[in-house]
């Protein structure tokens, strides 16, 4: 029997979530039934990386992490890990945010804390865009003109966007590098707002069919996370249903994930995942 277990979640460390205690996720969990439950932070992101973006502040606020402090982190969560071990299973680990001009420092990152994680995502918030390095995820308004005029079109956007999954994939990052990629159709978040909900050309279903063979031959597994199906422009997971389905075909996992950055919002779409996991 499968275990209830939810593979992404987010803690007080995440300056963009709601500020609730980590042990208030826990206790929501518990009640809600899930046996095994991870601790999946954002990595703080370098200062060398913030300042090439021309927002940085925003940047640093999306993705920041209270105090930059990693220790504090891990010896919070270890505390909740053993304070509630004979009610649930706490995985404490990391979300890794690709960034294709920092493996150094995500490499040394990996190297000192790598040992103590027990769980982890490999996500890519982050592409080339106008001017730089550009958000995927901030607004319609900053995809059209940091991406989709860039690359001239949403799908080319799209593209650039798995091809940089891909390099993320590919990179040394050493041996404790995740292998369960986040949010995989990410750049799907405002397809609504763009008009573009169930586009799919043959090219993209080429190109994530090479990405999900990748992830098959190479042992990864998906965040099949439901934070999606809540977004204003997006009204569906990530993956995209269309994506996971291909990827049940190959036998590549699927965890769920609540990629909850609010208590009220642990466990959410639960029963649409077993749904779709089938």
């Amino acid at each position: 029997m499968t275990l209830k277990r939810d593979g992404h979640t987010h803690t007080h460390y995440c300056l963009h979530g709601s500020g609730e205690h980590a042990e208030e996720f826990v206790l929501r969990a518990i009640e809600l039934g899930f046996q095994v439950y991870s601790f999946t932070e954002h990595l703080p992101l370098p200062d060398s990386f913030l300042r090439e973006f021309d927002y940085p502040q925003t940047v640093k606020e999306a993705f920041g992490f209270l105090n930059d402090d990693l220790d504090g982190y891990f010896k919070e969560m270890l505390a909740l890990k053993k304070k509630y071990k004979d009610q649930i299973e706490l995985l404490v680990g990391l979300e890794i945010d690709y960034l294709a001009d920092e493996h150094q420092y995500l490499r040394a990152v990996l190297k000192e804390y790598g040992p103590f994680l027990e769980d982890g995502l490999l996500s890519v918030h982050i592409i080339e865009g106008q001017g730089g390095w550009r958000c995927v995820d901030l607004s319609p308004a900053d995809f059209q003109t940091s991406l989709i005029d860039y690359y001239g079109s949403y799908e080319k956007a799209q593209l650039a966007y798995y091809q940089t999954i891909k390099q993320a994939m590919q990179a040394d990052l050493g041996p404790y590098k995740p292998k369960r990629i986040s949010h995989l159709t990410l750049c799907n978040k405002f397809q609504h707002y763009f008009g573009q909900a169930g586009v799919v050309s043959e090219k993209l279903k080429e190109t994530v069919g090479d990405l999900l063979l990748y992830m098959k031959e190479h042992g990864y597994s998906i965040d099949a996370n439901m934070s999606g199906l809540h977004r204003e422009y997006c009204l569906e997971p990530y993956p995209a249903p269309w994506i996971f389905e291909m990827a049940k075909k190959l036998k590549i996992p699927l965890i769920y994930g609540s990629d909850a950055h609010q208590v009220k919002n642990v466990g959410r779409s639960y029963e649409h995942f077993l749904k779709l996991r089938g």
